[in-house]
This record gives structure tokens, C-alpha cells and sequence, in this order.
């Protein structure tokens, strides 16, 4: 197995292990104001740790030879960077707005959607970035 290999898999299995289970077990133990909480200080490590390990495994796959696995990484580090640096902003905003604004009113409505919009493409983004992952990896073992 390659280093880039190794990478892509760990972010994966980071990936999946957060989706199967942190998420599940945030909205299942804790209350929603405390989940919001732990959510707005756990996401913006996520995807900075998912920055990083997706952006070093991009020079090391050229320097491996692995061309297809570092246009790969180099598009899951693109998502990472997209859900940091525009969309975490944008959602918690939204999300501001939305309980400011009081489940009722017209401006607590247009920020609920905005913030199901906004988190809704955040959540495509990782599906997509862990459906790229998992391609890399069954390129490599020579599944597909």
C-alpha cells in the first residue's frame, strides 16, 4: 500500500466512523442547545484535519506516481476547504437567524430553509468527498 493509499483510507474510516457514529450519538445524548454547541467547535477541526490530511496526501501521490489518487485528494481537500472557510459561516448564520427570528415569524422560515439548503449541501459534499475516497480505495485494490 502506498502512503497516499494509507491516508485516503484513514480519512475514510475518520469520515464514516464521525457519520456512523459521533453524529448519531451527539443527537441521541446530548440536548439540542449542547449538541448545537459541541457541533459548531467540532466541525471547523473536521474539516480542517480533513484539510489537511487530503491536501499531504496530494504531492505525496504525485511523488508516488499516483496521478488519479492525487486529482482525487485534491478535490476531497477542495470540499474540506469549501465546508471550512465558506459554508460553516454561512450555516451557523443561518442557524442564528433561524432561532432569533422564532419558529413563526417569516425571517425565522427563510433562515430554517436557508439553513437546511446550506446544510444540506454540506452534507452532499462529504457524501461525495467519502464515495471519492472509497473509489480510490477499490481502484487500488483492484475491485473496480
Amino acid at each position: 500500500m502506498t502512503i497516499h493509499l494509507a491516508l485516503a483510507s484513514a480519512l475514510f474510516g475518520a469520515m464514516l466512523f464521525f457519520a456512523a457514529v459521533v453524529a448519531p450519538c451527539v443527537f441521541r445524548f446530548l440536548e439540542g442547545e449542547t449538541a448545537g454547541r459541541f457541533l459548531r467547535g467540532f466541525f471547523p477541526i473536521y474539516y480542517i484535519a480533513g484539510l489537511a490530511v487530503a491536501g499531504l496526501g496530494v504531492p505525496v501521490a504525485i511523488w508516488e506516481g499516483g496521478f488519479v489518487g492525487a486529482g482525487i485528494l485534491a478535490a476531497v481537500a477542495s470540499g474540506f476547504a469549501l465546508s471550512r472557510f465558506v459554508l460553516v459561516g454561512r450555516i451557523n448564520a443561518a442557524r442564528d437567524a433561524e432561532l432569533a427570528g422564532g419558529a413563526e415569524g417569516s425571517g425565522g422560515k427563510a433562515a430554517a430553509k436557508r439553513f437546511k439548503w446550506l446544510h444540506r449541501a454540506s452534507v452532499m459534499i462529504n457524501l461525495a468527498q467519502m464515495v471519492l475516497l472509497l473509489l480510490l480505495i477499490l481502484r487500488a485494490l483492484a475491485v473496480i
